[in-house]
């Protein structure tokens, strides 16, 4: 199908032209945009005759290393308010296509209007992957981009119904990749490095060394993460305390579970859950 058609479908018949200052990566049923420039997002279209489903992540480091991941997504001709934000991913998906895809999670398609929802910030990577390849002109690119569009959309409405997967990149390397299964299996109980150096039968300094390098993260930072990923499922639920959630995910004290949430989301447990609900 040809980038103009698949325009059309995405955005409506009088918002095929794209800003300068937006690049666009598209395939036959979803549209990737990625501002290029220091613009808003108010600026991509003109969004109240838009026929498609549209989901925006935005994105802020608030002046520190930790980026802090905002989603919200809009069902065809919803308005959005704007995005507030120059760093943004805008992601359109065909509605025939998305309809169907979540039919097999829900018996009926909710009316998205302006809602938030938790994302992982990991499907990023997917929709970067489809950005490089739809940018080249690979051999039997319309395969893999079919098989990223599927990817993308399921990983989507997945988080939007509260199933978000933890899909972090599994390490090749034995050793790392060992002490990941460990600890996803494990996270709630008392892991060392020590311990975590030894299935993968490699030195703890070595192991250290290796995952910082695999995984961007100390052991037990990657740890703390995992447990943070359970406990915002856990926080959902209203029938949990936040010390029963502290409790279930590993932590000693439900005071160095409100330290780490904090430093992770920005927020603490308690208004996450309010948020979130």
């Amino acid at each position: 199908m040809g980038k103009e058609k698949t325009l059309s479908r995405l955005l409506g018949k009088k918002n095929t032209v794209i800003s300068e200052c937006i690049d666009s990566y598209i395939h036959d049923e979803i549209g990737l945009f990625i501002p290029s420039d220091s613009i808003r997002g108010s600026s991509l279209i003109n969004v109240s005759d838009r026929p498609s489903y549209m989901v925006l992540v935005s994105f802020d480091s608030n002046g520190s290393d930790v980026f802090h991941y905002k989603a919200r997504v809009e069902s065809p001709g919803h308005c959005s308010s704007g995005i507030g934000t120059q760093h943004y991913y805008c992601i359109m998906i065909d509605a025939d296509y998305f309809e169907k895809r979540w039919l097999m999670y829900s018996d009926t398609v909710p009316v998205f209007d302006d809602r938030n929802f938790e994302i992982c910030s990991d499907i990023l990577k997917a929709l970067n992957t489809f950005a490089f390849e739809s940018s080249k002109s690979m051999m039997n690119s319309d395969i893999t981009l079919a098989a990223q569009t599927e990817i993308i959309t399921h990983w989507l409405i997945r988080s939007i119904i509260g199933e978000t997967l933890d899909m972090r990149a599994i390490s090749d390397d034995y050793s790392v990749a060992r002490a990941q299964h460990y600890i996803e299996l494990h996270f709630a109980e008392n892991i060392t490095v020590s311990a975590l150096a030894k299935l993968g039968c490699v030195s703890e300094s070595t192991f250290n060394r290796r995952f910082k390098k695999e995984t961007g993260r100390t052991p037990i930072e990657y740890l703390i993460d995992i447990r943070i990923d359970r406990a915002k499922k856990l926080l959902r639920r209203k029938s949990l305390s936040v010390t029963d959630v502290a409790m279930r995910c590993g932590f000693g004290t439900g005071a160095h579970f409100t330290s780490c949430f904090v430093q992770k989301t920005g927020v603490t447990p308690s208004e996450y859950r309010n948020k979130y609900l």
